[in-house]
């Protein structure tokens, strides 16, 4: 679902950056062939960027102070307790959001299949004439002439027989030039992006422009302007009523009569379609993503570590990953302990790690208890096509925070460093290595002004309210960094309960905690003392 709303998110900004573009230098050019080639390849790009983004190669160096960690690395010096149960209600505000979006999608699909049915039930019902080449339907539900696909609907009672050959000119570019190609495309991405008002924008720019070409292409055929316009303007008191057609007079107004006796733009002035180049450069730099790779470290002897060259005998382990509630787990760390070696959880939740002889495996995720299993335990399970195959469960875990400081979170890595979620290729004659990113959740101002908050919080309700006593509460860190799901696991008297939930229910909004990129929900837990 959160990758849903982040890939929704991501396109509109792209849609929102290239229609700009077209509306700050391209809209009132003639270029109109090229304006609709590039309509078409922005709405292809900001809607495909996000799903394959630009990968590029992070060398991680290693050392104590190296931004990058392996998994076991992460989890170091984290104390863990038993898992609390989470009431679900996290992430109410993503599935409101959810619903909301997939009634309004729901809405609009169901608008275009209807206005789709309603054509093809006129196409039907009515005999299809052959009149200068091109199939033609005469019909008395709709007062406009439009195309539809190759085929022109005319209303008899509202064009005679000398308004016929402007208006199958005109229709006839739109057919030649399959513009109902365009219109469908646009209108399956407005089911898609219903709620970003730029896409009905691109909607409006691709269908004037539609209508640029095809007045073009009357007058180039020996029409008069005047009496073309003319024709145009009868149409003023007709109304578009189809979606996904080509209709006669749709944009009439000064604008487009002003571009049939516009003068052509000369060719010079197409460098402004540069203008779209720095709007991809951002958007491929938004959405780039890094590859970690570590190097082989090398003794001062020059001779690469004996121990990476081992040769091992090993096992193939096949897996799949799940949360408590059986849900898969992408993105979940799988890899040798003590090395770098390893593997990542696809999106349906499986793995495949070749794991050498006499070797662990850690399994990890941030907010997850971390999972540990031996060789024996892996060539314990069953045998599927040649591999062992288990599944494992991660569950929910409670970080402590100490009752005088709180335990460090790992250093961040740097800002926007996110990780692809399949182990990067080892150049040619290196062994394969394995880096992993992961962010814990940071308290604004870091460990130590969380435990100066918690202290003088502490001092504060104890003096204000006449508080005495011990108590612990467990509270959340959902993936919008804000505190919730409040809850006391132990309390010496209800006094002191009441005042753990006032310094947990004050705290700022944390920076959320990150598993390769995603904001996670990570859960605490913090003892406190009023004296």
């Amino acid at each position: 679902m959160e990758t849903l709303l982040t890939y929704l998110v991501s396109a509109s900004a792209g849609i929102v950056l290239f229609y700009s573009v077209y509306w700050l230098f391209l809209r009132k050019e003639t270029f109109h062939q090229a304006n609709r080639f590039y309509l078409l390849a922005a709405l292809a790009t900001a809607a495909l960027l996000p799903v394959f983004p630009l990968q590029y190669n992070v060398l991680a160096q290693a050392g104590t102070n190296a931004p990058v960690r392996t998994i076991a690395d992460t989890f170091k010096n984290i104390p863990i307790t038993e898992a609390i149960n989470d009431s679900g209600t996290v992430f109410s505000w993503q599935h409101a959001l959810l619903i909301v979006y997939l009634t309004g999608a729901a809405i609009f699909m169901l608008r275009l299949i209807i206005q789709t049915g309603v054509l093809l039930s006129l196409m039907i019902r009515h005999r299809m004439k052959s009149l200068e080449g091109v199939r033609i339907i005469e019909n008395e539900k709709y007062g406009l002439p439009f195309s539809f696909f190759n085929v022109i609907f005319i209303n008899p009672k509202f064009h005679t027989q000398d308004d016929l050959p402007e208006i199958l000119a005109h229709e006839k570019v739109h057919i030649r030039e399959n513009h109902w190609f365009d219109l469908l495309f646009i209108e399956l991405l407005t089911v898609i992006f219903w709620f970003n008002p730029f896409i009905w924008f691109f909607e409006r720019s691709i269908k004037q422009n539609h209508e640029y070409l095809a007045d073009k292409g009357v007058l180039a055929q020996g029409h008069t302007v005047a009496r073309y316009q003319a024709l145009l303007v009868n149409q003023l008191m007709g109304m578009q009523i189809i979606g996904i057609t080509n209709n006669l007079n749709f944009a009439l107004n000064a604008n487009r009569l002003k571009m049939m006796t516009k003068k052509r733009t000369p060719h010079i002035r197409g460098v402004k379609f540069m203008w779209a180049l720095p709007a991809l450069a951002l958007l491929l730099f938004a959405f780039a993503e890094p590859e970690y790779q570590a190097p082989i470290q090398e003794q001062e002897t020059g001779e690469v570590e004996a121990s990476k060259l081992i040769s091992q005998k090993t096992i193939k382990l096949n897996g799949m990953v799940t949360d408590e509630n059986g849900d898969p787990m992408p993105g979940t760390s799988v890899v040798v302990k003590g090395g770098t070696v390893g593997t990542v959880v696809d999106r349906d939740g499986t793995f495949s790690l070749d794991v050498p002889e006499k070797s662990s495996i850690v399994l990890s995720f941030v907010g997850k208890e971390t999972l540990v299993e031996h060789y024996t335990q892996i060539t314990s399970g069953e045998m599927k096509e040649g591999a062992f195959y288990k599944k494992y469960v991660l569950r929910d875990a409670v970080i402590l925070i100490g009752p005088a400081a709180p335990a460090s979170p790992p250093p961040p890595p740097p800002p926007g460093k996110k990780e692809k979620l399949t182990p990067p290729p080892p150049a040619s004659g290196e062994k394969e290595v394995f880096i992993v990113v992961e962010d814990m959740p940071e308290y604004p101002g870091r460990s130590e002004a969380l435990g100066d908050y918690v202290y003088k919080m502490q001092q504060k309700i104890a003096r204000e309210k006449g508080i005495k006593g011990k108590a612990k509460v467990a509270f959340t860190v959902n993936a919008a960094g804000k505190v919730t799901d409040i809850k006391v696991v132990e309390k010496e008297n209800d006094a002191a309960g009441k005042g753990a939930v006032i310094i947990a229910s004050e705290m700022p909004e944390w920076k959320p905690g990150k598993q390769r990129g995603k904001a996670v929900p990570v859960k605490y837990l913090l003892p406190v003392e009023f004296k």
